[in-house]
């Protein structure tokens, strides 16, 4: 029997056929269905997709169970199908009109990576998921950024659906400032079926954030079998950064027509740390750490104390605990469905270590100083359930969900200087909320027209957003007056002026037409209206796209939308304070630490420093590309983008009451922006602010180029895949300064602006201009090896002067993975990270606290390359 054949037979009954291109290849297509008969309860195709290389029995939700094995040579050839990026039928990666990847969870975990969505990071060449994007709560986000924008322009589904955000918004100075993302790593790497990410502006098609494109999460629904995961492993350089991680799936079969599939995930990571120690006073840099004696000597204390005050210049521990499931129930033309995830995670973050003499510190309660500790905990939680039928000739989605994320904040080993002995040392700081509670429906239809077919599809949605501070504890935040800084150190609790409790509802509805005149060429267009019961207001946004095969091997496609992000409640509703190192004179060192705040536009310190309330982002999107598909298991795609964005969402320069540089007319400007709070009625508690505020334009451009290629060999087979990435990112426009701030002009007459260079630099050269990944995956009986070469580009590290920027060269990250699995379902594998222990270049030497000697921002870490083995075992 040919492949062909066993194909066909394979499929029958399940509405695919097998079909041959003139180039070799097998192919899967959808039967036409004619208006009159009927079709199974499985419409949208939203959720849900086959992926031809490695067939499951398919749920209630993927349609008629699948029996049998298909022919090695037809799974070598087929290509995959995904869901994404339009409604109706499933197409398959190069039949669609706009680029996407997809990848399944075997081959994510094939990788040599601690985790399932860093491996992401070397798949995707526009992807951007840097180790550690800035300081605070942003090392603990895992959000992910798309064509050189911020994670919140990229849109999160699971199964089709809108994720919810995390509470935690990135307030840091560094990559992705001001967003607010959708934290991965909360759903279980166990429930995951595959990833299909799809690299265009979809906000037309999927809603307010898709403006670089969408990441969409399919869950497993086998309704039998599983598999269970286990991996060690820790860092070349010191021992250190150890993670452990466990996790189970399975499935079951409820009766004969429904599933459940649930899963359960652990993860566990630990400290890395590549400070140095402090030399001893007297040494070259070196620093005293307790005060001088009466007689001007130094304490004989200063050889006894650790030296290695620093232990928190790396990764920082946390446990994470996730659970998922997926069921589906089909009772003869009505499906109903539902999924969930829970996760709950404790993340420790040290701050900067107070020396025995620092103002911040009590040496009668720490008398050899201490690092004060930051905890959070976290849980959350997902769920959607809705139903699935045929009605009127089309296909109907209904459904409902409801998510959030609750933080606690501690302050462990802490202080409140201003408090002298009373001073506590630990502090509950209080808490942070979003939740998202969302209600829709989708319908699809096929319809044959006079000039091929029209896939109709329309839908709506509600959905209401909250976000909510509570306040700390009094002693978290209180100024006990005595000249030492308030608050707990490190981070101060929220106080009663920064609780908040924001909420806003929105309404969309959507019409989307995917027409085929012929079997070359297919165009699309989506219309989307949305309404905002806040300042973001009304918008109406589109969507046009095509595909033109010129043969079985070449195609060209092309996309035009406009889109827009409304601002995240998190940006509208957050006020905090933190304690951060400043560089108030302006010669490249940030050597005093100043307590901050960062303020919601509607605050009415922000509007004394010409804040304004925040609009929509919105944008323009154009991409051309083409598929290339000669046969031979080879396909090559390539794409070229631009995107424009206006009135983008960021967060301002810090304006600081201790600015030392020199202001026009005599004083300082840090004089003028005391004399600006002042007036508002705000005394020197408040030594500082930045805001949110749409202040700049940008555009993001670049090209994608992927190439795969599988061949079979005499001893197996070998899979290489290629993906490139070329961006530019530039600040087009910088709006003049508000009114507050005019008078704000340096002695040269130089305006202060509202983002100072540094801020700008953290979007146009953060993140490496371009990245080469290549892959290599070769199997040979029951051995598995796996090899991968990375080539990230040049990125600097703007500062407020010139210069004292700090350029970083391109570097190449090598990761291998070798491994055997049993005929009993068991895998065994040992594999390295970074396998050359590459670290960033060092661009200045150690600072008095033992640190400060790489750019934090670097996609690949700074804390070198690490070994790992894992096992496995499948039923």
């Amino acid at each position: 029997m040919s492949p062909g054949d066993a194909l066909e037979l394979l499929l029958q009954g399940t509405g695919l056929s097998p079909e041959r291109k003139s180039n070799g290849a097998l192919t899967i297509a959808v039967e036409t269905v004619s208006e009159e008969a009927p079709r199974t309860p499985a419409p949208l195709q939203l959720a849900q997709a086959t992926t031809s290389s490695e067939p499951e029995p398919v749920s209630t939700q993927t349609g008629t169970e699948l029996e049998g094995e298909q022919d090695d040579e037809a799974e070598l050839t087929m290509d995959q199908m995904v869901v994404t990026g339009f409604r109706g039928r499933p197409r398959s990666v190069t039949e669609s009109p706009i680029p996407i990847d997809v990848f399944d969870a075997e081959q994510l975990e094939s990788l040599p990576q601690t985790g399932l969505f860093e491996s992401l990071r070397y798949l995707v060449p526009s992807l951007n998921l840097p180790q550690r994007a800035g300081g605070g709560t942003a090392t603990f986000i895992s959000s992910a950024g798309l064509r050189g924008l911020n994670p919140d322009q990229t849109l999160i589904l699971v199964n089709g659906k809108r994720r919810h955000k995390t509470a935690l918004i990135n307030t840091s100075t560094g990559l992705f400032s001001g967003s607010a993302g959708v934290d991965l790593n909360m759903i279980p790497s166990s429930a995951i079926a595959r990833i299909e990410v799809l690299r265009d502006g979809a906000a037309a098609q999927y809603g307010s954030d898709a403006i670089a494109g969408v990441i969409n999460i399919i869950l497993k629904d086998a309704p039998e079998g599983g598999s269970a995961n286990a991996s060690y492993g820790e860092n070349f350089d010191r021992n250190d950064g150890e993670f452990s991680n466990f996790s189970i799936n399975n499935g079951f079969a409820l009766g004969e027509n429904g599933f459940a599939n649930l899963s359960f995930a652990l993860k566990d990571s630990g400290w890395s740390n590549r400070a140095v120690a402090v030399p001893l006073p007297g040494e070259p840099g070196g620093n005293n750490l307790f005060p001088l004696q009466d007689d001007g000597s130094f304490d004989p204390r200063e050889n006894t104390i650790d030296r290695m005050i620093t232990t928190n210049y790396g990764n920082f521990p946390q446990t994470l605990y996730s659970f998922g499931a997926n069921a589906g129930y089909d009772f003869g033309g009505v499906e109903l469905y539902s999924f969930a995830t829970y996760s709950e995670r404790e993340s420790t973050l040290d701050f900067t270590y107070r020396i025995p003499r620092d103002s911040r510190n009590n040496m009668g309660i720490y008398a050899f100083g201490y690092r004060p500790r930051e905890v959070i905990n976290e849980d959350d939680f997902d769920i959607v359930a809705g139903l699935l039928t045929t009605a009127l000739g089309f296909d109907w989605d209904f459904s409902v969900g409801h998510g959030f994320n609750d933080t606690k904040w501690e302050n462990t080993l802490g202080l409140n200087a201003s408090l002298g002995l009373d001073s506590p040392t630990s502090f509950y700081l209080g808490a942070m909320n979003a939740s998202e509670t969302t209600a829709q429906f989708d319908a699809t239809r096929l319809l044959d027209v006079p000039m091929g077919e029209m896939q109709v599809s329309f839908g709506a949605q509600y959905r209401e957003e909250t976000f909510e501070i509570e306040r700390g504890e009094p002693a978290s935040y209180a100024d006990g007056n005595n000249g030492a800084p308030p608050g707990a150190q490190g981070f101060p609790g929220f106080a009663p002026e920064a609780e908040n409790d924001v909420s806003r509802d929105n309404k969309n509805a959507y019409v989307e037409l995917a027409w085929e005149p012929t079997e070359k060429l297919l165009l699309a267009g989506a219309l989307r209206y949305e309404s905002f019961s806040d300042s973001s207001g009304e918008e109406t946004i589109g969507k046009l796209n095509g595909r033109y095969e010129f043969s079985d091997a070449f195609a060209v496609r092309a996309s035009f939308n406009t889109g827009f992000r409304a601002p995240s409640i998190q940006q509208l509703g957050f006020k905090g304070s933190r304690g951060q190192f400043a560089d108030l004179d302006n010669d490249g060192v940030a050597e005093t630490i100043v307590l901050r705040q960062t303020l919601p536009p509607t605050d009415a310190a922000a509007q004394a420093l010409g804040a304004e309330p925040l609009t929509p982002e919105k944008s323009e999107n154009i991409s051309v590309g083409f598929t290339f598909t000669p046969g031979y298991n080879f396909t090559l795609t390539v794409d070229a983008y631009r995107i424009d964005i206006e009135d983008r969402i960021a967060l301002s320069t810090q304006f600081n009451r201790g600015d030392g540089r020199a202001a026009q007319g005599g004083g300082t400007i840090g004089d003028e922006i005391s004399a600006l709070l002042d007036a508002a009625g705000f005394d020197q508690s408040l030594g500082g602010a930045n805001y949110f505020t749409n202040a700049i334009d940008t555009r993001s451009e670049g090209v994608d180029v992927v190439a795969t290629w599988t061949t079979d060999l005499s001893f197996g087979s070998l899979d290489l895949s290629g993906a490139y990435n070329y961006n530019d990112d530039s600040v087009e426009k910088v709006d003049e300064n508000p009114e507050e701030l005019s008078g704000l002009i340096l002695a040269d007459g130089s305006p202060v602006v509202q983002f100072d260079r540094s801020r700008l630099g953290t979007y146009t050269e953060a993140i490496p201009a371009d990245k080469l990944s290549l892959n290599a995956a070769l199997e040979s009986g029951p051995f598995r090896f796996t090899a991968r070469a990375t080539r990230f580009g040049e990125f600097t590290n703007v500062a407020t002067s010139e210069a004292n920027d700090t350029e970083n060269d391109r570097k190449w990250i090598a990761d291998i993975e070798a491994g055997y699995v049993f005929d009993n379902g068991v895998e065994i594998y040992a594999g390295a990270n970074n396998v050359f222990n590459t670290y960033p270049d060092q661009v200045r030497d150690p600072n008095s606290y033992g640190n400060g000697m790489y750019d934090t921002i670097s996609p690949y870490g700074f804390t070198g390359g690490n070994w790992y083995v894992r096992a496995g075992y499948k039923w």
